[in-house]
């Protein structure tokens, strides 16, 4: 019996490959590179709407100081320093300080494609 369960252990400890959509996503979009629930993370990052906000807001100015950032959206700093972080830790959002002030600025990999998403949406709204 000892046997048995041992044996149905290490069956459950094997990772059962991903269904052929999944795989195909990974092979042919991500190159076998990138990691499929990375990217998928980064994109439900951008999907809320103050972070939308503020990353069309950091694609637009380049660099925006916090208490800026707060005022635009009359929200209080440490209310957005949340959705800031969540950006931050998805790789899409970068901080330095300059004096007492954090500034914020897309990072490279989002100036590589979140100014197009949005042009893609404003042309969209335009041909509506």
């Amino acid at each position: 019996m000892r046997e048995r369960e041992g044996e149905a252990e290490e069956r459950s400890d094997v990772a059962k490959p991903r269904p052929e959509g999944y795989e195909r996503v990974e092979s042919e979009l991500l190159n076998n590179a990138l990691d499929l629930d990375r990217e998928a993370e980064r994109l439900k990052a951008m999907g809320e709407p103050t972070r939308f906000t503020l990353l069309y807001l950091l694609s637009q100015e380049g660099q925006i100081g916090s208490g800026e950032l707060a005022d635009v959206l009359d929200r209080r700093q440490n209310d957005l320093y949340h959705h800031l972080n969540t950006l931050e830790d998805a790789g899409l959002v970068g901080k330095f300080r300059d004096g007492q002030t954090r500034v914020y600025e897309l990072s490279p990999l989002a100036e590589a494609f979140v100014p197009q998403l949005f042009e893609a949406i404003n042309d969209r709204a335009e041909a509506v």
